[in-house]
């Protein structure tokens, strides 16, 4: 496969590919301003033609970009968290593939204050992009084998009923919707931040999700269980959005994880809140508080999306099974 080439006659570019044995012109993008949409498009050919081997001076940066355009295609729910984690190193690391090196990923972590897990996180994202290129077969060798993960953190700060009214005092009123859903349901923050007005069904009083964390295990929509009080959110925030995500910011956008994320590590600064103190933490807090009152284990499991929800079969009918999980979640947060 040849380089890509500009026609001025048609005003477009061009790439010179080997089909059936024979030479073939695909035009690529029209406009000679389009050139870096056409290297885009020229790569994604190369990608899928198996063809594409990156040169020995390749910087990280270019197969970064190989790979999020991969990701933004075939994984697009994880196209934002590698982003994050790729574009920091980058900013960091401005080298080649060939002479990355362990140390320089240890040298990026240390510019940033990550706890613990954030740092397994980032190695994790940024081995991911050379094993992908290196079973795809765009590099010879894997530089970064030897560089070690951290240990997973447990997250133990729990909030307080106190450090939730606090928080709901500290900030604007849209995160203090999502943190009230994050109390009052349990639920993860991803799950608060995509759900819609299409996933709720109000007569009984729940959010069903069919995209969730454990979906292709147990092979069932994730069902979140309302309070009255997050009854009432929700017809509020239905009104408002009728399409799209219901929890967004206050410009009407839809929450990122790195928007919770930084909201939340400027809370626990200003509001001085126990270490480890994240979005994740309300539904840490939410099944020990469940359990402190009493609320039977297999319940809990059920409101935080644990269990397989064939347990809804065994009553005779989904609303009486629901009203006692409704029950169940309002004694939760009482």
């Amino acid at each position: 496969m040849q380089k890509l080439w500009y026609r001025r006659f048609d005003d477009s570019w061009y790439v010179t590919v080997r089909e059936g044995g024979r030479q073939v012109q695909k035009k690529l993008v029209k406009g000679k301003g389009q050139k870096k949409e056409a290297e885009r498009r020229f790569h994604r050919l190369m990608l899928e033609a198996g063809r594409l081997r990156l040169p020995s001076d390749a910087s990280f940066a270019k197969l970064a970009d190989l790979f999020l355009e991969v990701c933004e295609e075939e994984h697009p729910k994880s196209l934002e968290w590698y982003t994050h984690f790729l574009q920091s190193f980058v900013d960091s690391y401005k080298g080649t593939v060939r002479a990355l090196k362990p140390g320089h990923v240890r040298a990026w972590l240390r510019k940033n204050a990550w706890s613990q897990s954030t740092q397994r996180q980032a190695i994790v994202a940024v081995k991911r992009v050379i094993n992908w290129a290196f079973d795809e077969g765009h590099i010879r060798r894997k530089p970064l084998r030897k560089l070690k993960r951290p240990a997973m953190e447990r997250r133990e700060a729990l909030i307080s009923k106190a450090d939730h009214q606090a928080i709901l005092k500290s900030t604007d009123a849209a995160f203090a919707d999502f943190a009230t859903a994050l109390s009052q349901t349990g639920a993860r923050p991803g799950e608060i931040r995509t759900v819609s007005a299409e996933m709720v069904n109000l007569d009984l009083g729940v959010w069903v999700l069919p995209q969730h964390k454990t979906a292709a295990k147990t092979g069932r929509p994730r069902i979140i269980y309302l309070t009255p009080t997050m009854v009432t959110l929700t017809k509020k925030l239905m009104a408002k959005f009728p399409s799209g995500p219901l929890f967004r910011n206050r410009f009407e956008k839809p929450w990122s994880a790195n928007a919770i994320r930084c909201r939340m590590r400027r809370l626990r600064k200003k509001l001085d809140l126990p270490k480890g103190t994240v979005a994740y933490s309300y539904r840490h807090s939410f099944a020990t508080d469940s359990l402190e009152r009493g609320i039977p284990v297999a319940d809990v499991a059920q409101l935080l999306g644990h269990v397989d929800l064939k347990q809804l079969q065994t009553y005779g009918h989904l609303d009486q099974r629901t009203q006692h999980m409704r029950q169940a979640a309002a004694k939760a947060v009482r």
